[in-house]
């Protein structure tokens, strides 16, 4: 199908454009065939026009943290799922929650584990065309060590097996055994690789921000594996020694980092990794006035709050290259709500535009997707949306459902709101 697309304003996210006026975008079997001036397209009848010359098109936002077997709800209970839910019922909720990315203009996410492989079942479900979603990439099992921040055996009495629980990690204590947890992600189908390379749960009583957790040479392992397979690796990791290990084992991406150092920003700005903030999940508990009971939790989470917006900034200041990610399924957290994320890296320093390059083009660079995804240019893939007004000067209007007026997933519409 040929469709040309007639916008009033256009956000390439191409590095170096500002917004285009008056732009027409030629489609053609799922890609961006041509753009320039609406002057010079003379669309005949076998094409299909969308006129969006009152409105702004830019690229489908991606939404680089998620995990799509939670909901948001505050009163999920993750800690028991695993032995309470069935795998067909995670399932059903996973299609769920991914259609709900793609309503709010959100073509692509990256989920950053699931249970049972949940993930996997559903891209390929998608790519297949039996679900309806976003484009996913997806990491299977996060790679922890033993009591780690992804062990699900935290959470029971001892002596109940691993294999038992069903949970989001795998346990590797020694380099052979991160090996083995990376290929068994690999042969189970994984995009990406979620290890953990710091916790916080064990230091929070004693007012600590973090520890490290899976070891230098764990870490080099898996960098080293999962790198020959052409996999970028993603850490979770807050700040201190683990993050150091971290970069120098060649992780790709950085998850949360709440008290990342300056030594260490000005390192990630010089290795050109990618920082994913996730300010989504302290930010809604401070809107939602529901702050962890634990004490401990309470005093970590008003720490987190405190310091992460001076991280972002500081970050984004030094040439880190800062991605849009919600933590989806997080409490409070519903998936879909990129566009909040992005209000909050605004708070945090970035400026508009930075803002949605960074839910565009930044994070498509940051998935492997960079020569493909998160632009509008020609020969990338079609996924854009249409909106309500303009997001360079009101971000706020992305998270209004009523705005997305049109989504375009490879070529094809997706989601219809115009008024006939």
């Amino acid at each position: 199908m040929r469709m040309v697309i007639r916008a009033g304003r256009l956000i390439t996210a191409v590095e170096g454009e500002d917004t285009r006026h008056n732009q027409g975008v030629l489609i053609e079997e799922g890609r961006i065939k041509l753009l320039g001036d609406w002057a010079d397209f003379m669309p005949d009848e076998t094409v299909q026009v969308v006129d969006a010359s009152r409105h702004t098109v830019l690229p489908g936002l991606i939404d680089a943290h998620t995990h799509v077997i939670h909901n948001g709800e505050p009163d999920e209970d993750w800690k028991r799922q695993t032995i309470l839910e069935l795998p067909a019922t995670t399932a059903l909720k996973a299609a769920h929650n991914a259609l709900r990315h793609l309503e709010m203009g959100v073509t692509t996410i990256r989920d950053l584990g699931a249970r049972e492989w949940v993930d996997i079942a559903l891209r390929d479900a998608i790519n297949s065309g039996w679900q309806i979603g976003p484009r996913m990439l997806v990491a299977g099992h996060g790679i922890t060590a033993t009591g780690g921040h992804m062990d699900p055996r935290r959470h029971v009495r001892p002596g109940i097996a691993l294999e038992t629980l069903g949970g989001i990690g795998v346990v590797a204590d020694s380099p052979d055994e991160a090996r083995r947890a990376v290929w068994e992600q690999l042969m189970r189908g994984a995009d990406v690789i979620k290890l953990n390379a710091t916790l916080s749960e064990y230091v929070r009583a004693s007012g600590g921000q973090c520890s490290p957790e899976l070891t230098f040479e764990a870490m080099c392992a898996i960098c080293e594996v999962a790198h020959s397979a052409g996999r970028r690796v993603a850490a979770h990791c807050h700040g201190g020694p683990g993050v150091q290990a971290a970069l120098n084992a060649g992780v790709d991406t950085f998850e949360h980092g709440r008290f990342l150092s300056d030594e260490q920003l000005d390192k990630m700005a010089e290795r050109e990794v990618y920082l994913v903030p996730t300010l989504s999940p302290e930010a809604r508990r401070v809107d939602a006035g529901d702050p962890p009971k634990n004490p401990a939790d309470r005093r970590w989470y008003e720490m987190a709050t405190a310091a992460m917006y001076a991280t972002v900034e500081k970050a984004h200041k030094r040439g880190v290259r800062t991605v849009a990610g919600s933590d989806a399924g997080m409490p409070h957290v519903h998936h879909g709500e990129i566009a909040y994320e992005m209000y909050h890296l605004a708070k945090a320093g970035l400026s508009n535009l930075a803002t949605i390059v960074s839910a565009t083009r930044v994070a498509a660079q940051a998935l492997g997707l960079g020569d493909r995804s998160g632009q509008v240019r020609a020969g990338y893939c079609a996924d854009l949306i249409v909106v309500d007004g303009d997001p360079t000067q009101n971000l706020e209007i992305l998270q209004r459902k009523e705005s997305i007026l049109l989504v375009i997933q490879n070529g094809r519409i997706a989601v219809e709101r115009r008024q006939t």
